[in-house]
Parts: C-alpha cells; sequence; structure tokens
C-alpha cells in the first residue's frame, strides 16, 4: 500500500500499515522470555474478559510466531469497541537462565570473568543488557499493531513485582509449602544449576547399550548388566533383579565386584526390575538416575555421588578416573573393561536423552540440596477450579493434559544457582539454621531470637525459578499485595491465550498462586492456539531452513495481511500451516478493501451521519443490512468461543462476496441513474456500510 492509497481512503479509517524490520542479534532477542496481560471490565455487565500475560512469542526460534498476540488484541479490540473497560498490560520476565547465559557469552568475549567481578558488577552488566536489548519484544508488539497500555510496561525484576515475590516466599515458607532438601535434580554442566523438568527437552538419539559382566563374589559366574552409561558404574550401589524373576533366585543376597572398581555391592530384589528388559539384572546409581534414586531409598542403599558441578569425575570414584569429564570417562572405562574381559557386548540402539532446553547439552541427575516448593498442597485448589469448570480449556481435551500433570506433580524445586534473579529471602546462622524474612533485618532479628544474641548470617545465593515470578503476573502486575482499583477491577480476567507446551510452566503456575493468594481464579477460560507450522506441517527450525520471520512478512504484506492470515487458519485443535501463499491470498483482500473505498470515493459516497433504517427504501440495501446483522451475530458467536478463523471466514465472504462482488456492482446502476432520492440513499447507506465494515476489521 502507498501513501497514495491512504490518503485516498482516509475517510474510512482503514489502516493497513506497512511494517519496517530491523537488524538485531537473534540469540540476545530471543533470550528474554515475554509476559503481558490483557483484561477487561464492563461494571454494567459485571464481566471480565481477556487475560494473558504468557511469554514466550519471540523466545522460541523454532517458532516464532508461538504465541499468537493477534488473537490477544483481537479480544481485547472487540471488548473495548463493545464498551467494555478494557486493559491490556504489556511486560517481559527476566528469563534468568537464557539471560545470564548470553551476558556471561558477553562479558567472555570482552575477556571478562564474572567471578572476578562478583555477584554486585555482574548484576550491573545484566541491567545494561538489559537496557539495550529488554524493549525489542515491546516494539515487535508495536509494530504488530497490538494496543496495549504502553504507560504500564512492568517487568518481573522492577521493585514492586520483585516485592510481591519476596512476600509470596515468606508466605509460603511460614506455611510450610516451601522447605529446603536434598534430592535428585535435573542438573545442566554447562549453566552449572538444576532446572525443571519441564525445561528438559527428551531427545530420541542413536546410541548403544553395553552389556558388561560383574563377577559374583566367591563364584565362578557372573551376573551381566545392559547399560546406556557405563561411566555411572563408579557410583553403583547395588544390583537389581526382579522377585518374580527365577533366573536369578540364588544370587538374591550375594555380593558382586564392581568390575575396575573393585567395591563389594548387594544383590537385591525390587520389582522395578523388568525380566524383560536388558538382561533382566540392573546396575543402580542411586545419585545419577531418578528410578534408581527410588530403588535407593526403599531398600536403604548408599548413595555416592560421582559427578562434580561441571560434569567431571569426581575424588568419590576410582582415582585414576578423577578429573576426567564424563564421557571421557566412558571411553576409558569401555577400554579397562575390555582389556579385563568384563567387556560382553555392545548394540546399536535408539533411546530418549535428556537434553537442556537452553545449553543443548546433555543434562545428568546430580544430587543436590535444593529449595522446593509443595506443588501437590498447591494443586488441590488449581485442580478444583477446573474440575468444577469456574476456569474452562478452549479446546476442552487440554484439560486433559492439565489433569494428567497436576495429578502426578512432582514438589517444584524453585531454586535455581544463579545470580540473575531474585535472590532466596534466606538466611544462614553460623550452624547451617534457615532464618527466612522479606528483609535482612527481619532474619537478623529471627536470629538475635534465635541464638539470643548478635549473629554473622549469610544468605543463601541461589536465586528463584523464573516461573515462579511468572506465576504471579495476573495480580503482582496489578499492585498486589497493596489493595488498589486496579487489582479490584481486572482481577479476576476472564480468558488465557496461550500455547500448550507453557500449560505445566506457567498456566499451572498462575491457578496455583492465584488461588493461594486471592482464593479466586486467575481468568475463567483458557484458550489454548496451535503451533504455527510451515506449508509442510512441519515445525519451523532454524536447522531446517524453514522459519518465517514476521518481520520479513510484514515488511512485504504487510501486518493486517499476516494477522489476518493467522485467524483465519485458526481452526481450535489444528496446527496453522502457514504459507506465503496464504498471505498473498489476504493481501489480495486488503486490495479488495482499497479498491472499494476507492470506488465510494469517486462516486463521492461520504455521508457519515446516522442512518434511519426505517428510510431504507432500496432492497439492495435491505438486503446487504440483513447480511451485515447476520454477520454480527456470527462474529459475536464466533468470539465468544475463540473460533477465530470462523470470525475471519464470515468477515471475509461478508466483505469480499457479499458487498465487493454483488453490492457494490448493484449500486453501480442506481449512482448513474437521475433518481436523486436513490442516489442519495445509496451514497449514505454505501458509506454506513463500509464503516460498519472497518470497524469490524478492526
Amino acid at each position: 500500500m502507498t501513501a497514495k492509497d491512504l490518503e485516498d481512503i482516509d475517510a474510512y479509517n482503514l489502516y493497513v500499515v506497512l511494517m519496517k524490520s530491523h537488524a538485531y542479534d537473534t540469540e540476545e532477542y530471543d533470550a528474554m522470555a515475554r509476559v503481558e496481560g490483557v483484561s477487561a471490565h464492563n461494571p454494567k455487565l459485571n464481566h471480565r474478559c481477556v487475560g494473558d500475560p504468557n511469554n514466550q512469542y519471540f523466545i522460541s526460534s523454532a517458532s516464532p510466531f508461538g504465541k499468537l498476540f493477534s488473537f490477544k488484541d483481537l479480544l481485547i479490540r472487540f471488548h473495548r469497541m463493545n464498551n467494555f473497560e478494557t486493559l491490556w498490560q504489556p511486560g517481559t520476565d527476566h528469563a534468568g537462565i537464557a539471560t545470564q547465559a548470553l551476558v556471561e557469552k558477553k562479558l567472555t568475549s570482552e575477556k571478562i570473568d564474572k567471578n572476578e567481578i562478583g555477584r554486585e558488577k555482574f548484576i550491573e552488566k545484566v541491567w545494561e543488557w538489559k537496557e539495550q536489548y529488554g524493549d525489542i519484544i515491546i516494539n515487535q508488539l508495536k509494530k504488530l499493531g497490538c494496543s496495549c497500555d504502553w504507560s504500564r510496561n512492568a517487568f518481573t525484576m522492577d521493585e514492586n513485582l520483585s516485592k510481591s515475590v519476596i512476600k509470596v516466599f515468606v508466605d509460603l515458607y511460614n506455611k510450610g509449602l516451601i522447605y529446603k532438601d536434598k534430592k535428585l535434580v535435573n542438573w545442566d554442566t554447562v549453566l552449572k544449576t538444576a532446572i525443571s523438568d519441564l525445561e528438559v527437552d527428551q531427545r530420541e538419539v542413536n546410541s548403544k547399550i553395553y552389556y558388561i559382566r560383574y563377577p559374583i563374589d566367591g563364584t565362578e559366574e557372573f551376573i551381566t548388566i545392559a547399560t546406556t552409561r557405563p561411566e555411572t558404574m563408579l557410583g553403583d550401589t547395588a544390583i537389581a533383579v526382579n522377585p518374580k524373576d527365577e533366573r536369578f533366585k540364588s544370587f538374591v543376597g550375594k555380593t558382586v565386584t564392581i568390575p575396575i572398581v573393585g567395591r563389594k555391592i548387594k544383590i537385591i530384589e525390587d520389582d522395578y526390575a523388568d525380566p524383560e528388559q536388558g538382561t533382566g539384572a540392573l546396575k543402580i546409581t542411586p545419585a545419577h538416575d531418578f528410578n534408581d534414586y527410588d530403588v535407593g531409598q526403599r531398600n536403604n542403599l548408599e548413595i555416592i555421588n560421582i559427578f562434580t558441578e561441571a560434569g567431571k569425575i569426581n575424588e568419590n570414584a576410582t582415582e585414576h578416573y578423577v578429573g576426567l569429564d564424563r564421557f571421557e570417562a566412558r571411553k576409558r572405562i569401555l577400554k579397562e573393561l575390555k582389556e579385563k574381559d568384563f567387556f560382553v557386548k555392545e548394540e546399536n540402539i535408539k533411546n530418549k536423552v535428556p537434553y537442556g532446553d537452553r545449553s543443548n547439552s546433555i543434562i545428568e541427575p546430580f544430587l543436590t540440596e535444593q529449595w522446593f516448593a509443595d506443588a501437590g498442597e498447591l494443586s488441590i485448589k488449581a485442580k478444583e477450579v477446573v474440575n468444577s469448570k469456574k476456569t474452562n480449556f478452549f479446546p476442552e481435551n487440554w484439560s486433559k493434559t492439565y489433569f494428567q500433570w497436576m495429578n502426578n506433580i512432582e514438589p517444584w524445586c524453585i531454586s535455581r544457582q544463579l545470580w540473575w534473579g531474585h535472590q532466596i529471602p534466606a538466611w544462614y546462622g553460623p550452624d547451617g539454621e534457615i532464618f527466612v524474612d522479606e528483609t535482612e533485618e527481619g532474619a537478623n532479628k529471627l536470629a538475635k531470637e534465635h541464638y539470643k544474641k548478635d549473629v554473622e548470617l549469610i544468605r543463601d545465593p541461589d536465586v528463584l525459578d523464573t516461573w515462579f515470578s511468572s506465576g504471579l503476573w495476573p495480580f503482582a502486575t496489578l499492585g498486589w499485595p497493596e489493595k488498589n482499583e486496579y487489582l479490584e477491577k481486572f482481577y479476576p480476567t476472564s480468558v488465557l491465550v496461550t500455547g500448550f507446551d507453557i500449560i505445566f510452566f506457567w498456566v499451572a503456575r498462575m491457578i496455583m498462586f492465584g488461588m493461594e493468594f486471592l482464593n479466586k481464579e486467575p481468568f475463567k477460560d483458557i484458550y489454548v492456539h496451535a503451533l504455527v507450522r510451515d506449508e509442510k506441517g512441519q515445525k519451523m527450525s532454524k536447522s531446517k531452513g524453514n522459519v518465517m520471520d514476521p518481520l520479513d512478512l510484514l515488511e512485504k504484506y504487510s501486518a493486517d495481511s499476516l494477522r489476518f492470515t493467522l485467524c483465519a487458519m485458526a481452526a481450535q485443535g489444528r496446527d496453522i500451516k502457514l504459507s506465503e501463499e496464504r498471505i498473498i491470498g489476504y493481501r489480495n483482500f486488503s486490495t479488495k478493501i482499497i479498491n472499494a473505498c476507492k470506488f465510494l470515493k469517486l462516486n463521492d459516497c461520504y455521508n457519515f451521519q446516522d442512518i434511519d433504517f426505517s428510510d431504507i427504501r432500496l432492497p439492495i440495501n435491505i438486503w446487504i443490512l440483513n447480511k451485515l446483522i447476520d454477520v454480527y451475530d456470527n462474529i459475536e458467536k464466533a468470539m465468544i468461543n475463540y473460533k477465530f478463523n470462523e470470525y475471519s471466514d464470515s468477515i471475509y465472504k461478508f466483505v469480499w462476496g457479499d458487498y465487493c462482488d454483488w453490492y457494490l456492482e448493484f449500486l453501480k446502476p442506481v449512482l448513474n441513474s437521475k433518481n436523486k432520492i436513490e442516489i442519495k440513499e445509496a451514497k449514505a447507506f454505501s458509506s454506513f456500510m463500509m464503516a460498519n465494515i472497518l470497524k469490524i476489521l478492526h
């Protein structure tokens, strides 16, 4: 669209805006997880609508359209134009792991060691980075045409939000719902921090399984085990067989000597051992496998951690392997096993290996002390609001996914071994006693009451999982815990628009925290949109070369064309197969509207006065008016049920088919006639119809 085009149709307030992209560093652009909140309120109708602080539209390099802001903007504009008082509050979260990793990378390139400059200076560097790159996402939302309240832009590390985070931690700790424990966690050896199950990407890879003979003490016999991780044998504390497996009955209770290690361990019975898998006998390494850990707990086995935080062999292992990287140790162990005749064979297999979604490195189960939230207790009310239909999923089948996770929920590891984030408000006394308070002064007061004297306290260096603060978004951004008109007016919101990939990460967290601290569900409806894939239905991926950059598409085809395309293809339960041809089709739709506006201008159809329907006489006007009423009915039903494709389809058929192809053609003879009364009606009514079309499109 040219400037002349816009000038020609200016009177109709049609803004098909050309968007220009700008250069940016993809890694830094992708670093911060994004959150934006939407809500609406009509006091007269006592109805609230539209709520979504979702943070991943721009963060997923595999799917740049992942969080479809067009839907949120459609909802907010629809309710705003229907006299709702609306709030779409934009913002970002601090993406602790990703942001720290990028800043560390930047410092390394500048030959700066974060450990040398210390925590305080490092955090200053992160804030500098945030100032440089933090507004990129907000600017992208503006380029997409999102009608947010930009004056309320929020950030999870803002002072008021940080106060809310600290208060929630302290309150949950005092209720016994947050505690510290030593457990097996997912450990990223590159980032050197614990991560959640949800941040682990289980990838199917070509791998090998190795068969190793363990000599049974006092006999000439061996028991053979199969493993994909022979390096963990340095930390074995038992061999497990199934109680029903007759092959091993005579071995139970005997000891074996771990090859090349020399340590003796028992053969035990446990139901976890599957007679149909491998050899039926399992090596048990409680410190480095979640299932083995459970076996160890049931059988009171010793737990021997043989890895450092960096994934190297530590001093608990055989001396000549200490200091080796885990994969180098694997090679040497296999070589030694073969030399000493303990190696049986190896087989090629396909199996799933856990990778960190940030570091792209293989994750290790690692025994460490962490902070946990009692997610089981917090989930009780969160499940009830969905069970009772106070909160509903659209499409409904996503509620099954929600319950599948919630009914099997594990304690939530909320601590991260980072510097960037909300530092945990816990201090330790000289004997390790923990004092939790919102301030250091409060912690010192608690310590003095405990020790009966002043003591030096050391603050816990860990920070909270980013999703902990993001989970507070629906109410913390509205000023909670302080009471104010925004909190009273806009909480709870009505609908969350989000992707299925963060139902557990974020949707469940918000419901849990909302129910715990406000005893109200944060939103009435949850609309789960589909993934945007390429035209062949494949997931967009940089490695595949099939990523479509929305900024490039905006520049080529306009924001309206892209937005309309996404809405038109958003059938519930179906992924969007996006192609440029589809966008071109809806760009042509914009052109069709422009041409219709030019036709009206050419014929001086510029009467914007209200229409008195009782004065309408022309059959063609009565016909198109009834068509318009049908469209309004259809789009209202579509909006209520979040069927954006039906909304778009109804508009498209009406505008292109009924109005442009039929109505304007039938209008030409009237405009070319000598009947001044009919011409006046035609001019007034055709402009009235176009004004309504543009309102619907807006």
